[in-house]
């Protein structure tokens, strides 16, 4: 190989390096927020609860605008009343920052038993400002 076909490699390899990179940074330049569900309990209120928590670990801010319980039938489990020790509605989520929501378990299971559904295929989200919705990438809420 002579010289100009090894500089010639080397400016492939760093210029596929730094398309790479371009990309990366590209995709992480707004709002990453992740989404999860569990169970919990608050000393203080009545009952158990799912409480329902978003993450942003991306560069900017992003507002929440709802959150909810979606079903496998398509239907949704919304709380329209704020329970104590939620964050409020619509909720600034700053980079690095997280907030949780919760609903009371018996309103879940009420619901989920109405419909027929079992606790571990519904599927936490919250819905953004920006029109997008967030799904939790793991089904069910913390109930056996």
């Amino acid at each position: 190989m002579k010289t100009p076909e090894i500089l010639s490699v080397i400016a492939i390899v760093m210029s596929s390096i730094t398309l790479t990179w371009q990309i990366i940074s590209w995709r992480r330049t707004g709002a990453v927020v992740k989404v999860t569900a569990k169970l919990g309990f608050v000393p203080g209120l009545d009952g158990n609860f799912v409480v329902i928590e978003a993450s942003n670990s991306g560069r900017t801010a992003v507002t929440v605008t709802g959150y909810g319980l979606k079903c496998p039938d398509g239907g949704n489990l919304i709380q329209f009343d704020r329970v104590p020790l939620s964050a409020e509605i619509p909720h600034r989520l700053e980079p690095g920052a997280e907030a949780s929501w919760l609903m009371p378990i018996e309103n879940v299971q009420a619901v989920c038993a109405e419909r027929g559904v079992r606790y571990q295929d519904v599927v936490a989200w919250v819905r953004l400002g920006s029109g997008g919705t967030v799904m939790a990438r793991k089904r069910g809420v913390g109930l056996k």
